[in-house]
Order: structure tokens, then C-alpha cells, then sequence
């Protein structure tokens, strides 16, 4: 799998203006049309800066780097990202994420129990005009601020992928079609929307194409059970 960080030659964790920085001096450097410029490094440097660039295309990239690390393949990576936070940084780790403007949920929960949900509106209402406060403090003030919170978060991919898989589920094959694809097209690393058209492609007959997908999804996440559903899914598509 590639490693767009390596190709940047920037860190893990840089930010958006490192980022930024990097691939403007690569893509100067190997832009076809100077006269020492290489077509292909400048390929790969500007679809490494496309994913790292797009937030949400990245934290995908990220979660799909470190399955292929550590030799797992989990499709719950995927759904939703969950943060364990004390009581007295609450407030603005949700003004934090809220402000990343790639989500479209929060859900604060204490011991597994739901406390409080927004939309992304909502949220983001309520963080421009203060009242996120309140419900901070109510929660401070009933449980402690030495208490441990969960906040989950659900990014516009997630919900779009939901919507697929119900479209897909009920039979309207072409419209799961059509929002697997969207899908990909806002998060390229976004592993289970490639399994998914695999299947989709499978269940209308048409194995060459779904063993392109599954294919796509061993090439970037053959471990654990995403490269072994690949892979079984591969194995019984004859002649392919």
C-alpha cells in the first residue's frame, strides 16, 4: 500500500499547511513540463496531496494505513470514531471537532449510557452562539469533571454509505450503485464501499467487475476480515 506521507516526505501528523508546503515544492519539482520534470512522480505526489488535503478522505487513509500495519481488516474501523475524554476538556473537544466541519453527528455518552446527541447544525448552532456551555456544565456539575466521557462522531461518508447499504438491502441496486460510488469519490480509502460494489456487482451477474473491487479492496486492505471476504468472494468467482 502506498505510503502518501512517505511521498511527501512529511510527517504522520502534519497539518494542512505542511502539507500544503510539500506538495507545492514536489509538484515544482516534478512538473512534466519543465525539462527535468517526471509525469509519474508528479502523479503519485499530487493523488498523495488529493487525499491528504480532504479531511475526511484522510482520516479513511489513516484508519486503511494502520489495518495494513498491523495486519487487520476491520469493517468497524469504518463506521464511527469514538474519543474517551475527562469531564473538564469536554467542551472543547466537542468545539474541536465541531469546528473540523466533517461530521454530522455527536453523541456524548457516561459508563455506556447516551447523555446527550446533536445534529451537525445543531452543534455547530450551539457552539457559534455559546450554549454548548450549558449542557457541559450540567454534565460537570451531576457527574464530576474528573468523569470520563465517550463522544462518538459520524462523518457525511458514514451516513452516505448507510444510505447505500439500505438502498442495496431493499433492492434498489442502481441507487446503492450510484451512492457506493459517491461515496469513493469523496473518501477513496473508504475500504467497505469497494466490498460493498463488489458484492453488488456480483449479486447482478456481472463477475468482471466485481472482481475488479474486490481486487482494489486486496490491494490496499487484504487483512482480516475485509481481505478475507475479498478474497473468498475472489476465490468463487471462476474464470477471474
Amino acid at each position: 500500500m502506498e505510503n502518501f506521507y512517505n511521498i511527501l516526505s512529511i510527517q504522520e501528523n502534519a497539518g494542512d499547511e505542511d502539507i500544503k508546503k510539500a506538495f507545492r515544492m514536489l509538484a515544482k519539482q516534478h512538473h512534466p513540463d519543465i525539462s527535468k520534470g517526471d509525469s509519474e512522480k508528479f502523479r503519485q505526489v499530487s493523488h498523495a496531496y488529493k487525499i491528504l488535503s480532504n479531511p475526511e478522505a484522510r482520516k479513511d487513509y489513516d484508519k486503511t494505513l494502520d489495518n495494513f500495519r498491523r495486519k487487520t481488516g476491520d469493517l468497524g474501523n469504518y463506521t464511527k470514531d469514538t474519543y474517551t475524554v475527562e469531564g473538564r476538556h469536554l467542551k472543547k473537544l466537542i468545539k474541536e471537532i465541531i469546528n473540523q466541519g466533517h461530521l454530522t453527528g455527536i453523541k456524548v455518552s457516561y459508563k455506556g449510557k447516551s447523555l446527550f446527541s446533536m445534529s451537525f447544525p445543531v452543534a455547530v448552532a450551539f457552539t457559534l452562539i455559546g450554549l454548548i456551555k450549558a449542557p457541559i456544565v450540567f454534565l460537570a456539575a451531576q457527574i464530576g469533571l474528573s468523569a470520563f466521557f465517550e463522544i462518538e462522531v459520524v462523518n457525511p461518508v458514514m451516513v452516505m454509505f448507510n444510505e447505500a447499504i439500505e438502498f442495496h438491502r431493499v433492492g434498489r441496486i442502481t441507487e446503492a450503485e450510484h451512492l457506493y460510488k459517491k461515496v469513493l469519490a469523496r473518501s477513496e480509502y473508504f475500504v467497505p464501499a469497494y466490498l460493498n460494489l463488489g458484492m453488488l456487482y456480483r449479486q447482478r451477474g456481472e463477475n468482471k467487475k466485481a472482481a475488479q473491487y474486490f481486487r482494489k479492496v486486496l490491494e490496499i486492505a487484504p487483512y482480516g476480515v475485509i481481505g478475507d471476504t475479498a478474497r473468498e468472494n475472489l476465490a468463487e468467482i471462476r474464470g477471474f
